[in-house]
């Protein structure tokens, strides 16, 4: 057998490998968009569905009204994860818990009846911020942790907006497993709170948890 002939061979194989390889690759990602598809038809029954959509932005502490929201029907397919409120009647009395963007399905956990699942130390107050895993310390952050507060601007200018401030609440309970946090509630000053909400408009809040010193210091 020449060496050309060989080369041919293994030349072939490799790209039966490859083709194998993204084969079972694209089997995986159907299989797993199938199942969450199928979990979303079980859950609300049909293709399409009735849900409550933000009209415009709701921040914190703001009650679910029709000035506010409308129901829209959205593809099952499309809809977020987690249980989206389907109508006013599940909204009513309830206000949202963190901020809801326009055009934003209302997830039923991020709205409550406005009491508080946490206690927020003396003089300071509760401010809740979207977040992701990347930007919590690859989700390592959880109720009771202390971190540095920074915003990224979209020019890529960093600025620190805040130290050693204390995390009251994560959208992850202390327990769970394999889930990703989506916002973060932290106690601030009052004086600091709009700032705060200002710089998560204007840009990307990271976290950073300090070493332990700096982190003793918060007590």
């Amino acid at each position: 057998m020449t060496t050309q002939r060989k080369q041919t061979i293994i030349a072939v194989a490799c790209g039966l490998l490859a083709a194998l390889c993204v084969f079972a690759y694209t089997a995986s990602i159907k299989s797993e968009a199938s199942m969450a598809r199928a979990a979303a038809l079980r859950q609300y029954g049909g293709e399409r569905t009735q849900v409550l959509v933000a009209n415009t932005d709701i921040p914190i502490g703001t009650p679910i009204t029709k000035t506010n929201a409308s129901q829209e029907e959205w593809l099952v397919d499309m809809l977020p994860q987690g249980k989206a409120a389907q109508s006013f009647d599940e909204a009513d009395g309830l206000v949202a818990q963190v901020e809801i963007r326009k055009n934003e399905p209302i997830l039923l956990e991020r709205i409550g009846d406005g009491s508080s699942r946490i206690s927020v130390p003396d003089g300071l107050s509760a401010v809740s911020v979207s977040s992701d895993d990347v930007l919590a310390v690859g989700g390592a952050i959880r109720a009771g942790s202390v971190v540095d507060v920074y915003v990224e601007a979209s020019t890529g200018e960093i600025t620190l907006i805040g130290e050693r401030i204390l995390v009251l609440e994560t959208s992850t309970p202390e327990n769970a497993k394999d889930e990703k946090i989506t916002w973060v509630t932290l106690a601030v000053k009052p004086t600091s709170v709009q700032e705060l909400i200002s710089a998560s408009a204007r840009g990307t809040i990271h976290f950073v948890l300090p070493g332990n010193s700096a982190a003793k210091q918060a007590g």
